[in-house]
């Protein structure tokens, strides 16, 4: 018995050493590449570091510097170095990094360790073996990329049509891989074109001499030996040539210059990782020769929109709507507005506010004009005038028979009640269109404001449907791998297809409403209707961020303090508003009109009052001295003048002043019942945007919600759909659902954010927007107001 326990725990501990020895054990990776070039070194630390990463905490991986062996872009050294690797013991697993590299080393029937090769073409076309989407041959896993010529040309061809065609592909590539060179017959053949090889070193200026001058488009494949600078070098010498590109590189290229492509700038990361998955498996004792070979790199169809402009290719609605437009900015839009910005420009230009300002400049004109007659009225005037000799003679030298006179007027009213009245309601009249035009002026700052955020709105919602567009062909292309591995039928290809259209017209969708909302920003600010600019919140990701000041959210998160912040908003608005100061001014007035009326019954007015006239010449009859008979009449010099006060009261005018002073008085009733109404509306205005509110501000927090759980939804259903455990049906429907969640989370910040401007409208101040020493101000009559109201409340 004793024997037996002994052996037992010896065989335990046995079991325990030999297991931590495993887990212990560094694995050591050698690797072969096909030769070096400048994007090399990225591309291997890229596939070390997934590697590392996936492997981590269960297994210690390195990548010996002496087992890196490059084969100088030359096929007899490259098998020379995997025989090296394959033969060296210090060597636990080979992993190829390149074209050539991968084409040999799986040429190979009998691997004596676990081999991963990570570049393959076309495995079909390249004879490489596969069963059942292994490649069935025991310690070799490759990775077969499954790129589409078809699919990439067609799209090709519908951006920019062609009848000749140039491929640029690496010469060491087509001499060490010969089954690549169909693929040019193929295309010719199936899409009635021609296509031309030219074949590339490491030279951009030598790849453009290569390609002929009836070239129509250029499709350049990979190109590992061309350097970023020679790269370059291409890509201008195609866009001076005006030449369509297309990259079987993809977003890569077209980042650079090349005019579209179709894979994703993420692929070789993915591919990086799917290798350290495969690598995960075989230390954990699978083997190479049973894990998927099957790699698909998606399809993201990109467009450099500064190219296509440069050659003058105009791609059409369907791809415009599908693709990832590069560099689409319209060239010159060195406008750029935010928030803030619009609202001020709105002021300055808007024409509704300009003539608003014309009425207020006009009314100043209209209170000179009612004060003029309180003030000193003094004329001249100047007569010449002939008369017959006989009446002269009879006027005994009082009427000369030529005279010409001039004469100063002057007169001062000492007080005139229906002067200074006149003077009094017209400065009422000035102070209540005054107050229309700050009406004016808020409505179009909340106009102002409004237009920029419906606009934010638009792009952000054309944002999320072609995300959703992306997301859509994504999955069409998991829905072609799953027909490709026999896990699915070709009615979920059909399905996904018809799901991208409707995309695409969702898409167009949203970019008419974007177009319509900066046509309507640009109408509030008086600009060109067709007038692009660029909001300088360009990435839409936290709308909160364009309020300047946010501690006013502090009395939104709950009823009570929301319900403080209500009675302060309705204190503040029905002192600020200019819509009842106007009516105030209009209720001065009349009210001074009444006193006037009641004063036409006793009050006089009286005036001061002086002329002086002067002979400035005489002639004829009557102009010399007069005398009747012996009597010589005395003579008056030439200057004669009049001074004298006058005072005058009307007695009866027929009953029109009674008539006066009743009219005067119903209206002034009239006015105060519009006062108490205006004001009633002031409130429910105020109100009901406080209301919006109490439903917006925390709606923001739970569509976020919602909007997360829908996408972390899509996460998990689109896993189970590649896995086969979910329908098309339910993908969709979770796709769907993202989407309406996407949406929702979008609409609610400006919702918020629009019923904020409604807020501060209906206050008759956007305070928010106002200098930080009047924000403060404003804040601190906020605060002290909720203290007195919680003192209140205490106390009830």
């Amino acid at each position: 018995m004793k024997r037996r326990l002994v052996f037992v725990l010896g065989l335990i501990g046995l079991t325990l050493i030999f297991s931590a020895l495993v887990q212990a054990r560094t694995v050591r990776i050698g690797v072969v590449y096909d030769g070096d070039s400048q994007g090399f070194p990225a591309a291997r630390d890229l596939f070390f570091n997934e590697i590392e990463s996936m492997t981590r905490g269960a297994h210690t991986v390195v990548f010996p510097a002496e087992t890196q062996i490059s084969g100088n872009w030359n096929v007899p050294q490259i098998n020379r170095a995997i025989d090296r690797l394959m033969a060296s013991g210090q060597v636990d697993m080979l992993l190829t990094l390149g074209q050539v590299s991968t084409h040999e080393v799986c040429r190979r029937r009998r691997l004596s360790k676990p081999v991963f090769a990570a570049y393959v073409v076309d495995a079909k076309l390249q004879g490489i073996p596969s069963k059942k989407g292994t490649s069935g041959i025991r310690n070799l896993n490759y990775i077969n990329n499954l790129s589409d010529h078809n699919r990439a040309l067609q799209l090709f061809r519908r951006i920019a049509p062609f009848y000749r065609m140039t491929i640029l592909a690496d010469d060491f590539l087509l001499a060490s891989i010969p089954q690549l060179n169909t693929v040019a017959r193929r295309l010719a053949n199936e899409f009635s074109i021609k296509v031309t090889v030219a074949k590339v070193g490491d030279s951009g200026a030598g790849a453009l001499e290569r390609i002929p001058a009836d070239t129509d488009a250029v499709f350049l494949s990979l190109l590992p030996r061309l350097s970023d600078p020679e790269f370059q070098k291409l890509v201008d010498g195609l866009t001076a040539r005006k030449l369509p590109s297309f990259s079987f590189r993809g977003r890569t290229d077209v980042k650079k210059g090349i005019l579209a492509g179709t894979i994703p700038e993420d692929s070789l990361l993915h591919l990086a990782r799917s290798v350290a998955i495969n690598v995960q498996e075989v230390l954990d004792g699978a083997d190479a020769g049973d894990l998927s070979t099957t790699f698909a790199a998606g399809e993201e169809l990109a467009i450099n929109m500064a190219t296509a402009r440069a050659i003058h290719v105009y791609p059409g609605w369907d791809l415009l709507t599908e693709a990832d437009l590069l560099n689409d900015e319209p060239i010159g839009i060195g406008r750029r507005l935010n928030i803030h910005m619009a609202m001020q420009e709105a002021l300055a230009a808007n024409l509704d506010l300009a003539a608003a300002n014309r009425s207020v400049e006009a009314g100043m004109a209209r209170v000179q004009e009612a004060r003029s007659p309180l003030l000193p009225q003094v004329g001249v005037n100047t007569q010449a005038s002939v008369i017959d000799d006989d009446r002269a003679r009879a006027s005994f030298g009082i009427q000369p028979e030529r005279l010409w006179t001039g004469s100063l007027q002057a007169s001062q009213l000492i007080y005139s009640d229906k002067a200074w009245a006149g003077f009094t309601i017209e400065q009422y009249r000035q102070t209540s269109r005054e107050q229309g035009r700050d009406a004016v002026r808020l409505d179009i700052l909340q106009a102002a404001a409004g237009a920029y955020l419906n606009v934010l709105r638009a792009r952000s919602i054309e944002r999320i449907q072609k995300e959703n567009l992306k997301l859509t062909r994504e999955n069409l292309e998991r829905a072609r791998i799953r027909v490709e591995i026999g896990a699915g039928g070709p009615e979920e290809v059909y399905r996904w297809e018809s799901q991208i259209a409707d995309s695409r017209r969702n898409v167009l969708t949203a970019q008419s409403i974007t177009l319509d909302a900066i046509s309507a920003m640009n109408n509030v600010l008086n600009r060109p209707l067709r007038e692009m600019f660029a909001p300088v919140e360009a990435d839409y990701t936290e709308p909160m961020g364009i309020l300047p000041d946010r501690r006013l959210m502090a009395y939104m998160d709950n009823p009570m303090e929301l319900g403080i912040l209500r009675d302060f908003l309705v204190t503040e608005g029905l002192d600020a508003s200019p819509e009842l100061q106007q009516v105030d001014a209009a209720i001065a007035a009349q009210e001074r009109g009444i006193t006037l009326a009641k004063r036409e019954f006793w009050v006089p007015t009286v005036s001061l009052f002086g002329d002086v006239t002067e002979t400035l010449s005489k002639g004829g009859e009557g102009s010399g001295s007069s005398s009747i008979g012996t009597l010589n009449l005395p003579e008056k010099d030439d200057t004669d003048w009049t001074a004298g006060v006058q005072a005058t009261l009307p007695l009866f005018a027929g009953g029109g002043r009674s008539a006066t002073l009743k009219r005067s008085r119903e209206e002034l009733a009239r006015l105060r019942y519009d006062r108490d109404n205006t004001a009633n509306r002031i409130e429910v205005r105020i109100l009901n945007a406080v209301h919006l509110i109490r439903a917006s501000y925390p709606g923001i927090r739970l569509s976020t919600d919602a909007a997360d759980a829908a996408r972390r939804n899509l996460i998990l259903v689109t896993d189970a759909y590649v896995r086969g455990i979910k329908s098309i049906i339910d993908l969709i429907d979770a796709q769907n659902q993202a989407l309406v969640a996407d949406q929702q989370a979008a609409n609610a910040v400006y919702d918020f954010l629009i019923d904020l401007m409604a807020v501060q409208r209906s206050t008759g101040s956007f305070f928010l927007f106002a200098p930080e020493e009047e924000r403060d101000a404003w804040m601190e009559r906020l605060n002290r107001y909720a203290m007195d109201a919680q003192q209140r409340a205490r106390q009830g």
